[in-house]
Order: structure tokens, then C-alpha cells, then sequence
């Protein structure tokens, strides 16, 4: 007896989307150890020459007196012969004692490059660049330590004239023991095996901007009218020119992990934005004359800059398909709430480090749509430096609030936000049948552009009365600067005499009227588990207390 089974294509569009999330976080990694034993250069030239190649070191620096007199100690202990080693550090226009501790040691071979003013790392290596008569070039962060064998290590691969590029192992060492500080560290020592195994395949798909080297002939000038991934950028572009990229996990440099969460969250938001700032320019390792790198480039890079964006449409999707009363539907929303709750909580620092980084991955693929002003950059405080600024803008509590359950965290909002809006929600059979709807919320604003908190109505359908409480999430478009588009997304209960679950996703317009205040024009889709589908439409005021 044959058996069939339908599916919608609504149901075919989720169960695509949680294969490729699958794919990226558990197939891949599992699987590419194998395929690096299947694929791996058979015929490797790499071994230490006699004659050591002349490397230049180049480390792009603004405000780091905190750290850049340990980081050219550092230097001075690296185990390579000093007329073989030139160290220009590069000074994008500091604001603090950078330049003049620099100088301090021009005697002892640091070369101090000044720039009149901030224009950015991208400029600053460009110009760094031009100035070295390495034939290998070493790039490496001010807050990274190196072992002293770490330049041996880097140069013995470039032995093989096939290879371009030579990315170095990072450590991290957590101090804080916060859960930010652990998850990150969990974080990379997997990105760690990945590139270890991507090296063998000598395919590695970027480098680490803390420690990798190139061929300084394969060098391609860094854009600089928006912000890039310089060691990404300028990886692949080795790849692009037919050349190989390896990974050598006994060139080791160290770093602490992030000092704070409000500064690492940032600096995710601008690695994002820059990744899809030149999404277009990495395109060509999709080239299907190229599977193998074009597999990599999918599976390690691709599909995790698209992760919050897919995770948002299966969120959607999964909400869609409960009213189909399949169980799995109930079990996958089940568990995509469960892990949300472990990871705002901080039960799980992995947990909470991979929520926390894929929603600066989603804001900075928004404002890559922006134009960006000036090509300035900024650090961020990690391990154990001095503390910077008191603020202490905790996106955890953001979240938490979301589910109701922000009194788990001692720390509030720096500021309350809030809506409140009356309007109709119709049933999509009875079109013309008009129900009263009124509605509010109470945000946090992760920052100008992104609110999320709770919401709570009143809804009324002939003799049923419901009173929904939903956790609710509030994004404002970067388009515009009096009237900006705006996506809703809530979900939650809605209690009455007729009790059961609702969701809905909708958007409009946020008209700014001043300052503090915006006039709301919305409009979407609701479901109610037992009552169906509706539309609804409201207006209404939002305040920035």
C-alpha cells in the first residue's frame, strides 16, 4: 500500500530553512573533518628554509595606550632576525598617548606611521602597506600577544609557491567569567578546529584579523567609502587570484576575550555591516568550477551571516503552521522558546553569546543599507583593561523583559519607552466586520532603532472577550529620518473567556514628531489558535520617556 505525504509550501519553505540552520551549525563541522582527509593536498612543498624571507608587521592602531607598550614588548621578544623583521605601527589618529609610547622606541626598530586623523583601519593598512618592503606581510591586532616563534611559524608554508596566505591560531583567555566572556571563548575554539581543517584542504575561507600573513604581491587595496572585514576582504581576494590559503595552529597569538557586553555587541554590529557591505564582491566563490571552496564559503560563512534571518522566517513560518494542530509544529516553537529563555537568562553562555551575536549580525545587515558617515572606527575594552565608560547597557535584560521574566536581572532600562494605539482587527472571512482593538506596549530600547518588551491588549469578538500578553519585538527600517518603515513581531496568550494562543507579525510607518514622540500607523496579520485569522489596522503614539 502506498503511503504519501503532503506538504504545503509553506511547510517545504520551513523544513529548507531548519535544514540549512542544521546544515551550518551541526553537518557541516561534523562532517568536515572527513572531507578534509578526502580532499587534502596530497602534494605539499611547505618546509623551513634556510633563507628566512624579510617580513614587515604591520598593526593598525587608535586609542590603545592600554595596551600597545605590552604589544611592542611583545615585538621585541619575537625570535627572528631583526634585519629579516620591520614593524610599522600605524597611528589612525589617536586621541590618547598611542603615538607618543610609540615613539619612545623608534630606536629600538618601531617604525611609527602618524595619521593627521581618524580615517579608519582600512586606510591605515592600505597606507602601511605602500611603506613595506616585506615580502611577507604579517597582520596582527594591538591587543594580540604572540608567541616568540609565531613569524617562523607563519613563513615556513609560504615555502610552497602555491600558498598566499597564512592565517595564525588565536586563544582566547576569559578573566571576566561572565557568560558573554565564556561563550565566546566556546565560540571560537570551534571556529579554531574549523579553520584548522579548512587549512589542511589549504582553502580556509578568511583569515583572522588578529594574526595571518599574505604575500605582500598578493595584496589588494582595501575599499575605504564603507566599512570592511579587512581580513576577510583581503583573503578571499588571495583566493580570487588562483592562490591558496592554509592555517598553521603552531603560529599562536592570544587575546582576551571581551571586557563587556554592550562593546563586544558592537563590534558584531559593525563586523556585520561590513560583511554585507561587500556581499557582492565575495560572490565569485560560488564559482561552480570551484565546488569545494564554493561548499566552504556556503556552509562556514554565508549561512551564518543569513542565521537571524532565517531564524526570524521560521519563527514566522513555525507561528503559521501551529494552526495546522501538527504537533511538531508545537514541539519546534516549543524548543526555539526554550533555548531563547536559556540563552537570556545566561544558564548557557554559548547560549547566550550566539543570540546576542546573531542579532548584531541582523542590525548590521540593516544599516549596510545606509550610507555611512566618515571612515573612522572604534575600539572596544577587552579582558582585563581598564574599564572605558560606566554604561552598561545589558542586552540580556532587553530580551528577558521580551518574556516577562525581566525581574530575574537587578539592572533596569536607562529609559522607558511606550505605545499606546486603538484601531480594528477583522476576522479574513468577515472582512467587514469590525472589531475593536486596543493596544499597548512597554519597550526597551536596545537603541534607537530596535525595541523589544511586552505587550498587552483588548480584543472583543461578538460575546468573546480576550486580553493577550505577548512578548513583542519592535524594528524601525533604516530608511528615512522623519518617516521610517517598521516591523512588529508578537507573541504571547491571550486570556478571556475563550483563552488560547496568539501571534502576529505587521508593520507601517513610524512618523517621528519630535524628538521624544512618534505617531504609529500599523497594519498586519494575527492568528488565534481556536478563532482563526484576522487582519488588523491601529493608530496610535509612542513616547521615549
Amino acid at each position: 500500500m502506498a503511503c504519501s505525504m503532503n506538504f504545503t509550501p509553506i511547510e517545504i519553505a520551513f523544513w529548507i530553512l531548519f535544514f540549512l540552520l542544521v546544515h551550518c551549525y551541526l553537518i557541516f563541522p561534523v562532517t568536515l573533518p572527513f572531507l578534509s582527509e578526502l580532499f587534502c593536498r596530497k602534494n605539499r612543498k611547505a618546509k623551513e628554509e634556510k633563507t628566512l624571507p624579510k617580513v614587515s608587521i604591520l598593526v593598525s592602531a587608535y586609542n590603545e595606550e592600554a595596551v600597545i607598550e605590552k604589544k611592542i614588548l611583545n615585538f621585541l621578544e619575537i625570535d627572528y632576525p631583526k634585519e629579516l623583521l620591520e614593524i610599522l605601527i600605524g597611528d589612525d589618529g589617536s586621541a590618547d598617548r598611542t603615538a607618543e609610547i610609540v615613539e619612545r622606541y623608534a630606536d629600538k626598530g618601531i617604525c611609527l606611521v602618524k595619521a593627521p586623523q581618524n580615517a579608519g583601519k582600512a586606510a591605515m593598512l592600505n597606507r602601511l602597506q605602500k611603506l613595506a618592503t616585506g615580502e611577507i606581510l604579517v597582520f596582527c591586532d594591538a591587543n594580540t600577544m604572540l608567541f616568540p616563534n609565531v613569524i617562523r611559524k607563519l613563513v615556513t608554508p609560504f615555502s610552497d609557491p602555491k600558498i598566499g596566505c597564512v592565517c595564525g591560531h588565536l586563544i582566547l583567555t576569559d578573566k571576566s567569567g561572565s557568560p558573554l566572556g565564556s561563550g565566546e571563548r566556546s565560540y571560537w575554539d570551534l571556529e579554531s578546529e574549523i579553520k584548522k581543517f579548512e587549512g589542511i584542504l589549504d582553502l580556509l575561507v578568511g583569515g583572522n584579523g588578529a594574526l595571518y600573513a599574505i604575500r605582500n604581491e598578493l595584496y589588494t587595496p582595501l575599499p575605504v567609502k564603507k566599512s570592511v572585514m579587512d581580513d576577510f576582504f583581503i583573503t578571499v581576494k588571495v583566493l580570487q587570484k588562483g592562490s591558496l590559503c592554509t592555517f598553521d595552529p603552531s603560529a599562536i597569538g592570544t587575546e582576551q576575550t571581551s571586557k563587556e557586553g554592550s562593546g563586544e555587541y558592537r563590534r558584531k554590529v559593525r563586523i556585520g555591516r561590513a560583511n554585507f557591505n561587500y556581499l557582492f564582491s565575495y560572490l565569485p566563490l560560488l564559482n561552480p568550477f570551484h565546488p569545494l571552496l564554493a561548499y566552504l564559503f556556503v556552509s562556514h560563512k554565508l549561512l551564518r551571516w543569513l542565521t537571524p534571518h532565517i531564524a526570524l522566517v521560521l519563527l514566522v513560518l513555525n507561528g503559521i503552521l501551529l494552526a495546522s494542530m501538527n504537533p511538531v509544529y508545537y514541539v519546534t516553537m516549543g524548543l526555539a522558546l526554550i533555548f531563547i529563555l536559556i540563552a537570556v537568562t545566561k544558564i548557557s553562555g554559548s547560549a547566550y553569546y550566539f543570540l546576542l551575536m546573531n542579532f548584531a549580525m541582523f542590525k548590521g545587515s540593516l544599516l549596510s543599507l545606509t550610507k555611512e558617515h566618515g571612515g573612522g572606527w572604534k575600539r572596544e575594552a577587552r579582558g582585563d583593561e581598564e574599564e572605558s565608560s560606566t554604561v552598561a547597557k545589558a542586552l540580556p535584560l532587553v530580551l528577558a523583559a521580551a518574556l516577562s521574566i525581566a525581574a530575574l536581572s537587578p539592572s533596569r532600562a536607562e529609559a522607558l519607552t511606550a505605545d499606546a494605539s486603538v484601531g480594528v482587527v477583522n476576522s479574513t472571512e468577515e472582512l467587514l466586520e469590525f472589531n475593536f482593538n486596543v493596544s499597548g506596549h512597554f519597550w526597551y530600547p536596545v537603541d534607537q532603532m530596535v525595541f523589544v518588551g511586552i505587550g498587552l491588549d483588548y480584543q472583543r469578538f461578538g460575546d468573546v472577550t480576550l486580553v493577550p500578553v505577548m512578548g513583542s519585538a519592535y524594528v524601525r527600517l533604516p530608511f528615512g529620518s522623519v518617516m521610517m518603515p517598521a516591523m512588529t513581531f508578537d507573541m504571547g496568550y491571550a486570556f478571556g473567556n475563550d483563552a488560547q494562543m496568539i501571534w502576529r507579525v505587521g508593520g507601517g510607518l513610524d512618523v517621528k514628531l519630535g524628538r521624544y514622540s512618534s505617531l504609529l500607523m500599523l497594519g498586519g496579520y494575527e492568528n488565534l489558535r481556536k478563532n482563526g485569522d484576522f487582519v488588523y489596522l491601529r493608530c496610535g503614539l509612542l513616547l521615549e520617556l
